[in-house]
């Protein structure tokens, strides 16, 4: 997947938090994520497809393959509707 705008990932006090490099693009603020949404971004761009991404997420984590997918469509969504990825 190819990710559109610049962001820095960032661990701060326990929380992972996407934050944009250059705000003149047009998207000011702040992405929270959790520690799952934070591999999902650190690999987005090395996986080819969804199908790869729930692979590595059930493959890290002990998760059932039907939430995994549903909490990544949901992210992905919302990285899309941001016009992210």
């Amino acid at each position: 997947m190819e990710i559109k705008r610049d962001f820095n990932l960032r661990k701060i006090a326990g929380e992972y938090i996407l934050m944009p490099k250059n705000t003149s693009e047009g998207y000011e603020g702040l992405i929270s994520l959790n520690e799952v949404e934070a591999l999902v971004w650190q690999n987005l761009e090395d996986c080819k497809n969804e199908d790869e991404i729930l692979s590595l997420i059930t493959n890290t984590y002990m998760v059932k393959q039907e939430d995994a997918k549903k909490d990544l469509g949901d992210f992905l969504k919302q990285l899309q509707e941001a016009d992210i990825i």
